[in-house]
């Protein structure tokens, strides 16, 4: 069961537990003097200020955006409600809440973290599910991927415009009816991380970075995602050539305008017909 931050304040439950971020955790005193820590839980709902009034003796305080399992009661005061914790554990994140404890705060359009959950759910073979989970448990990518730009002056160019840009490509593969089950997978997660090179190339905060100067991101996804997979190559290397082949294939003297598959036709498209749109509405 999900413990998204907002739905526990909406159903005003006093008892609570789950797993969460940890934001700006710090000591703080008392008037009497008693220390006690302060710090915000945050998931992809929102932030909850939490207190652990009682800290046990040599307690470490939990790192910034770590993960935490945690157990305490809600309380509601004046300019909101609060939550006063019993049990704080530092915990392995479960695959079920990978893109759940993405912070809101990281995704400068947060609403699209719903979107980009659901995408991840539908995912119906098992293997590509566990590989995207697996590329999304990695904050060094995740983080990024749903903070920076698509572009700077084409399209998308906002921060949040990456992820945008990868759900609307997703959603139009996934009209595609001419296609297995197991081709459409391939081709939403193809396009989903079809331009993630771009986490090198730009920062969230619309500036080039030195590779970007120097490297087209096109080279780079690749090598952003290679490491999980070499991983998928080990439970279904036919998947993972596969996204290789769909993620970079594009008309020219190797294959004049004629994939091996049309799900390469369809992923193209996909990416072509969003940059094309947003750029005409921009």
């Amino acid at each position: 069961m999900k413990n998204n931050l907002h739905i526990l304040a909406a159903k005003q439950a006093p008892q609570f537990e789950g797993a969460f971020r940890v934001r700006q955790p710090q000591w703080r005193h008392t008037r009497d003097g008693n220390p006690y820590v302060e710090l915000l839980l945050e998931d992809m709902s929102g932030r909850l200020p939490a207190y652990i009034w009682q800290p046990a003796e040599g307690l470490s305080l939990p790192g910034e955006l770590s993960c935490v399992h945690v157990r305490g009661q809600m309380r509601f005061r004046r300019d909101g409600v609060v939550a006063d914790l019993d049990c704080v554990q530092e915990t392995e994140r479960l695959a079920e809440d990978v893109v759940r404890l993405i912070p809101q705060g990281m995704c400068p359009l947060p609403w699209l973290l719903t979107f980009l959950e659901t995408v991840v759910e539908r995912i119906q073979t098992p293997a590509l599910k566990g590989y995207v989970l697996d590329v999304l448990s990695n904050d060094t990518i995740a983080f990024p991927f749903v903070a920076c730009p698509a572009s700077l002056g084409y399209h998308h160019n906002y921060p949040g415009g990456l992820l945008k840009h990868s759900i609307e490509c997703v959603q139009m593969v996934e009209r595609y009816q001419e296609f297995s089950a197991e081709q459409k997978d391939l081709g939403v997660v193809a396009v989903l991380f079809h331009d993630i090179g771009k986490i090198l190339t730009m920062s969230p905060r619309m500036r080039l970075t030195t590779l970007g100067a120097t490297m087209d991101h096109d080279k780079l996804t690749l090598e952003v995602l290679a490491p999980h997979l070499r991983r998928l190559d080990a439970v279904w290397p036919e998947g993972a050539i596969a996204l290789r082949y769909l993620m970079t294939w594009r008309p020219g003297k190797r294959d004049p305008g004629l994939p091996k598959t049309p799900l390469a036709n369809a992923v193209l498209a996909a990416d072509r017909i969003s940059s094309g749109i947003d750029e005409r509405l921009s």
